[in-house]
């Protein structure tokens, strides 16, 4: 009888689930960002109204993307805003709208067809 050989993760799913999860990048959770907030004695809505946004802007801002209050609560706690959020501040991407490379296309079409 062959000895058996030690089980390997490589090509499972578990095993590829693991690297993902080791490389996606670790920011703040919600729940750590309001508590460090109020650990320093301020509040998600002084710090919305002294940047001079809307007061919901902050509280926004830990459940999706709002650049404003993002940028708020992050000058409040002194870190920059993609160590609270790393997935919402991708490195090594210029952020291009949508509507603007649609019509960089349209427009370089109209010169390969004359």
């Amino acid at each position: 009888m062959l000895p058996k050989k030690p089980a390997s993760n490589a090509g499972s799913k578990v095993g590829d689930k693991q690297v993902r999860q080791q490389q996606k990048p670790k920011g703040w959770d919600r729940h750590a960002i309001k508590a460090e907030v109020h650990r320093r004695g301020g509040t998600l809505v002084e710090i919305a109204r002294e940047n001079g946004l809307e007061p919901s802007s902050t509280k926004v801002a830990l459940r999706r993307r709002h650049r404003a209050g993002e940028k708020a609560i992050a000058a409040f706690l002194g870190v920059d805003p993609a160590d609270l959020w790393p997935e919402r501040y991708r490195t090594g991407f210029a952020p291009r709208s949508l509507h603007t490379a649609g019509r960089h296309r349209a427009a370089s079409l109209k010169h390969t067809a004359a």
